[in-house]
């Protein structure tokens, strides 16, 4: 078991802001943070005499868990144990990162779309369909809601030619927000109402 100043030199050569704790029989022990090691008294004391975090990381932990608990407790890594809590390596931040843009598609070319609509009206098949009907398929979409009644949404398309699905998302009652990487013919007609905006408001 390492000491609060081996642990420390370990950070500052890694750039790590949290460690995983393990038992001399690879059993995980907890995770220690910089700012932990930094304040204990005795630079000598092993780490695993401090006041350990122990967040849950089991083996089948999906996503989503692992974010979750990145997100809320600020983790920079997370610690990984089959169910006999049995250390297995860790996610770090960085493959987080990457399994989130394999999952949205964020190194794939495309069109990007965000859009708004009332919580009743939002409906993932209904925006499937759309794009489908114009060629087109989404690769990803994350929502979020707005307040209790509205929700937004980003989809990843898989093609650049979004104008004909931006029209149709508009006719189901979608509001499109902003528009990334898709075709010019879209973004013209939004400048065109920008300036209509500007013009009436003039009056």
């Amino acid at each position: 078991m390492e000491t609060v100043k081996k642990a420390l030199r370990t950070m500052d050569g890694y750039k790590y802001e949290h460690l995983p704790v393990v038992s001399e029989g690879m059993q995980y022990v907890g995770v220690v943070s910089e700012d932990l090691l930094r304040n204990a008294l005795n630079a000598n004391a092993l780490v695993e005499s401090l006041t350990l975090e122990k967040p849950s990381a089991v083996v089948d932990f999906d996503v989503y868990g692992v974010l979750r608990l990145m997100s809320q407790h600020h983790y920079s890594i997370l610690p990984v144990a089959d169910a006999d809590g049995k250390y297995l390596g860790c996610i770090t931040r960085e493959s987080l990162i990457e399994q989130l843009a394999d999952l949205t598609a964020a190194h794939v070319p495309g069109g990007v779309i965000e859009l708004e609509t009332e919580s009743r009206n939002f409906s993932p098949a209904v925006i499937a369909n759309v794009a489908e009907y114009n060629s087109m398929k989404i690769l990803s979409m994350l929502s979020q809601p707005l307040g209790t009644h509205g929700v937004r949404a980003v989809l990843k398309l898989n093609g650049h030619e979004t104008t004909s699905v931006i029209q149709g998302l508009e006719r189901n009652g979608y509001r499109v927000r902003n528009v990334r990487g898709g075709d010019s013919k879209y973004n013209d007609m939004l400048e065109e109402r920008y300036d209509a905006l500007v013009r009436y408001m003039k009056v």
